[in-house]
């Protein structure tokens, strides 16, 4: 045998020998370093690897951004020895792609001499240049079957020898230190992701706990210890019992059995007290935590406040509440005035053909003053259910105040004293005066029994009425449903008096609710100002607390608009000679029957109609379009009603003059009326064969 291939043969086995002895020493050094100590280690392994191979670098490079980037991970190298290139960008391009293939097939790339490099590694072979690289050698870095980069070493001076055997070093010790990078990953995975449940545990608006069975809490975030309105979370902690906690003690037991019975409970709803006693309701997700043998020894859950949920659901409904009673008053009121129109308007023809001195006389101006008090009875009804007839004008609220403070002094006991608190500024709105005067009448006679009310007579009795300018954001229309955002005159009147609980919070605004029990309240005065600010687009809170007084916040739409009309005065008529012609059109008999023959006792000529299609038909068949002087309407009939008749009307006759009259309506015709519409008038029921025979000569005589 030739002595040459014996030695070389000799020669590389011992080489592998070694390089087995190296490689059970390097992955030996890895077995029980912690995880802080691994870059260390790797960088002396790499060293011991490239000292081991007589190469004069060692280094891996990974590969980022989508495999588009290499970036040096670690590196080392003699200190005379120069730096390899750190990164390298766009190697997915075409300059590498020789190099990028080799390695992402898993192929090593062995350089014994740059030269030896075909045409397409030209980039390559200019690095290896640039780095002053004489031979190298790559293999591929693996972790969890994907190819992630790779290791190598490579000489100045020399060429490398030994391939063969120098790729299998590589390729293992690579799996050693990949290993250990693995193991790093995990753990640092491990402490981010801890950190970031300590995180979540801290900053989470849930509150997040585990108690024990018997409620001792054994920890819980600080999400905790504000809702339940401790400092801080160790003196919620300290707390030995958490039964104290909630409102009905019976709620704990019933919880407890739930939660025993099935395991876990999912969004439980239960009612718990603050620290300062305060309610508040919340949800729970708990489950039973067990031990090897069954027993229970821990509750682990979520808890999260629904209190704002709950009182935003209580107010919805409230408001929902209002309008269907709203819309039942209204219903009833349109129907009873009919009746009262009726009953009334017979009573006065009686009194109109009688004299004082027959005995049913006084009987019958009896029947008319208990119709005016029912009338007054209705006239509340229909403002609470915002169906009220309003005249708008332009108004400033602090003169109105400031005209009436003299007259609402004397709804008072001298012993109240009565403040005002205005805007300096001119504050407009656009309203019905005697609305406005209705509002302040009721606040004020209400908080003036409010102060009776209370029973340390040496309190402070005060009332205040304060205006100013406000604007309703976000914010206040997400917790106050019915209102909308925009520019309001805020009207408040606050006391000193007895102040409210919740429950008559919750029901001042409802009809007929009073609390004067024996002062025989009527139960509809707050209704009566509800309705008139809902019905002109405004909205209405209270705050109050027991023994702590009240304020009644009105925000009403806030207009730009500075002017006021006046109305002309009526001339005196009661002498004038009725020669009129009259359309009368109404759907109620009775009343039909009543209002025609009182006008045709007065002396007018009178056509009647059942309703807006029979008024259409008769006059065209009489032809009395332009004989016609007047035309009183119903506003609601079968068929047609009394705004839809006006306009067929008014394409007939453009100068006809119309009377609208209705129990009930959405105010939109009197809108109109007080911008200025031509020809048309108003009249609310019940009204009396008096009061329809001065609102006739006013409309004929353009008195409007």
């Amino acid at each position: 045998m030739n002595t040459r291939y014996r030695n070389t043969q000799h020669t590389n086995f011992s080489f592998q020998l070694k390089t087995e002895q190296f490689l059970f020493t390097l992955a030996r050094k890895f077995v029980y370093i912690t995880p802080a100590e691994i870059d260390n280690e790797i960088n002396a392994g790499l060293e011991a690897l490239t000292a081991f191979a007589m190469a004069d670098r060692g280094f891996i490079y990974f590969f980022k951004q989508n495999n588009t980037q290499l970036e040096a991970a670690y590196m080392v190298k003699p200190k005379n020895i120069p730096e390899k290139i750190p990164r390298h960008s766009q190697v997915n391009g075409a300059d590498f792609a020789w190099l990028s293939e080799s390695i992402l097939n898993n192929s090593a790339v062995a350089v014994s001499n740059p030269e030896q490099l075909p045409p397409k590694a030209i980039t390559i072979k200019m690095i290896m240049e640039a780095e002053k690289s004489k031979s190298m050698l790559l293999c591929t870095f693996i972790s969890n079957e994907i190819i992630t980069g790779f290791i190598g070493i490579d000489t100045i001076s020399k060429e490398l020898s030994h391939f063969e055997v120098l790729e299998h070093l590589l390729r293992q010790s690579a799996s050693v230190f990949n290993g250990a990078i693995e193991r790093k990953k995990a753990v640092q995975s491990g402490i981010r992701i801890e950190q970031k449940m300590r995180s979540l545990f801290r900053e989470i608006a849930d509150v997040v706990f585990i108690s024990t069975p018997e409620g001792k809490l054994l920890e819980i975030n600080p999400a905790g210890a504000k809702l339940f309105g401790f400092s801080s979370v160790k003196e919620l902690l300290n707390i030995h019992n958490v039964s104290n906690f909630y409102a009905n003690a019976k709620d704990r037991i019933k919880f407890k059995k739930a939660l025993e019975q099935n395991g876990s409970i999912k969004d439980y709803e239960l009612t718990l007290r603050r620290k300062n006693g305060e309610k508040i309701i919340v949800l729970e997700t708990v489950t039973a935590v067990r031990d090897a043998d069954g027993q229970i020894t821990s509750y682990e859950g979520i808890m999260r406040d629904i209190t704002d949920k709950r009182q935003l659901e209580q107010q919805l409904f409230q408001a929902q509440k209002m309008e269907s009673i709203g819309l039942l008053a209204g219903g009833i009121a349109h129907d009873f005035n009919n009746i009262l129109t009726a009953l009334t308007g017979y009573a006065q023809l009686i009194l109109m053909d009688s004299d004082e001195d027959q005995p049913h006389y006084k009987n019958v101006q009896n029947i008319v003053r208990s119709g005016k008090r029912a009338e007054d009875l209705i006239r509340k009804l229909l403002a609470f259910s915002r169906k009220q007839m309003i005249e708008l004008k332009t108004l400033d609220i602090n003169q109105i105040i400031t005209d009436l403070h003299s007259m609402l002094s004397r709804l008072l006991p001298e012993d109240i004293e009565f403040t005002l608190d205005l805007k300096n500024e001119k504050s407009f709105i656009k309203a019905d005066v005697v609305q406005i005067q209705q509002i302040l009448v009721n606040l004020i006679v209400n908080a003036g029994h409010a102060i009776n009310a209370v029973s340390d007579k040496s309190r402070s009795k005060n009332i205040t009425i304060h205006t100013s300018h406000t604007r309703l954001d976000d914010a206040f229309t997400a917790v106050h449903p019915g209102s909308t955002k925009g520019k309001y005159i805020l009207l408040s009147v606050s006391d000193t008096g007895i102040g409210m609980d919740e429950k008559t919070k919750s029901k001042i605004f409802e009809p007929f609710f009073t609390t004067k029990k024996d002062s025989g309240g009527s139960g509809l005065g707050l209704s009566t100002i509800y309705g008139i600010v809902k019905q002109n687009k405004g909205y209405i809170t209270v705050d109050s607390k027991p023994d702590e007084g009240a304020r009644f916040n009105v925000y009403w739409p806030a207009t730009t608009e500075d002017k006021r009309k006046t109305t002309v005065p009526e001339s005196d008529l009661a002498d004038k000679e009725r020669t009129e012609t009259i359309l009368f059109v109404e759907d109620d008999e009775d009343v039909r029957e009543l209002a025609c023959t009182g006008l045709k006792t007065l002396g007018y000529k009178v056509v009647e109609a059942r309703h807006g299609a029979h008024a259409l038909k008769i006059i065209k068949r009489k032809n009395l379009a332009h004989k016609i002087d007047l035309v009183i309407t119903d506003m609601v009939m079968p068929e047609m009603g009394g705004e839809e008749l006006a306009l067929k009307l008014r394409e007939i006759n453009p100068k006809i003059k119309i009377l609208l009259c209705s129990g009930y309506t959405d105010s939109r015709i009197f809108m109109l009326e007080s911008e200025g519409l031509e020809g048309y008038s108003f009249l609310a029921k019940p009204y009396t064969i008096n009061k329809l025979e001065k609102k006739i000569q006013a409309v004929l005589n353009e008195v409007l």
